[in-house]
């Protein structure tokens, strides 16, 4: 391999994993043409051919599958050393990072990936603060929040994270005693309604149960879902979630709400190393949780079709 550098192996073994020329440019995010240029100047320093032209392309030799291999070895060698050098950094981080978010949020989002965030980050000490209330994070209250609302703060950085659908949900009792027409909105059922008067989708959700009597009203989850198993009324829930609890069954009606969580940080902490971590950490999870990671398995989500879903945690 005599003046043979990895960019150069680089090409051959992502022509390899692709299978064209042109699927490595855009793999690489190069033009073919440089794909083209690197592969013969190889083939000169190689000192033998690489490729053979054929009709319909082109076929690898012998002593290019030789090559192909090498550089599989090299790249595995190089990404263990990177991922060691990267273990030893995430070793070095230590602190508290305090996390703020609603009750469903760390539960649906957090508590999943909570073992892998401890062998990840050993040194981080993670405080999982639940509260329905907006925290300060300019008076250090936490040092991140993952929040139902937009700060209009300067001083806040944020980003979405993942936008969640709401279903309603009720018990087997009560759905045996209120039977509903799945055919038209709710009329004339009991509601139990989650309120907060930070939360700005609280107007909406007051239109949402129009024609309908509210029961209770309370700002703690549990409380709700306590009263909804008891058979007292209706409750909308985030849906995976709502899913994952035993003893309510989801309502065969489309999604009524969406509503968006954002992660939020003060400007002046992006940069410190463990808070800038927990939020990669985060937004990770969050990206997981909507491709449907932590969300129940399939033989119960198939369910929903038939029209009454009872899901329960083993």
């Amino acid at each position: 391999m005599h003046n043979m550098n990895w960019d150069d192996l680089r090409i051959l073994l992502a022509v390899s994993n692709t299978g064209s020329q042109s699927a490595a440019a855009d793999h690489l995010g190069i033009n073919q043409t440089t794909i083209s240029r690197r592969l013969r100047q190889l083939e000169q320093n190689y000192g033998q051919p690489l490729l053979q032209r054929q009709r319909k392309g082109y076929v690898f030799t012998d002593e290019a599958n030789l090559l192909i291999e090498q550089a599989r070895k090299m790249e595995a060698h190089m990404l263990e050393i990177a991922r060691a050098q990267a273990n030893d950094r995430r070793s070095e981080l230590k602190g508290q990072v305090v996390v703020s978010s609603t009750d469903m949020v760390l539960r649906y989002m957090i508590a999943p990936v909570l073992s892998e965030f401890r062998q990840r980050y050993p040194g981080i000490e993670l405080v999982l603060l639940s509260n329905d209330e907006v925290v300060s994070l300019s008076h250090m209250e936490a040092d991140i929040a993952l929040r139902y609302i937009r700060s209009e703060q300067l001083d806040i950085v944020q980003r979405k994270l993942i936008t969640f659908q709401y279903s309603y949900f009720a018990s087997p009792d009560y759905l045996d005693k209120y039977p509903v027409d799945e055919s038209v909105p709710l009329q004339g059922h009991r509601i139990l309604k989650f309120e907060h008067i930070k939360y700005r989708y609280n107007s909406q959700q007051l239109q949402d149960f129009d024609n309908n009597e509210i029961i209770m009203r309370s700002n703690h989850a549990d409380l709700l879902i306590d009263a909804c198993r008891q058979g007292l009324g209706i409750i909308s829930l985030q849906q995976q979630y709502g899913m994952q609890i035993s003893g309510l069954r989801m309502l065969n009606i489309p999604p009524h709400r969406n509503v968006s969580v954002w992660i939020a940080s003060h400007k002046d902490n992006r940069r410190l190393p463990a808070i800038h971590a927990v939020k990669e950490f985060i937004i990770e999870a969050s990206e997981r949780c909507a491709r449907g990671e932590f969300a129940v398995e399939d033989k119960q989500r198939d369910l929903i079709a038939t029209g009454w879903a009872e899901y329960k945690v083993e």
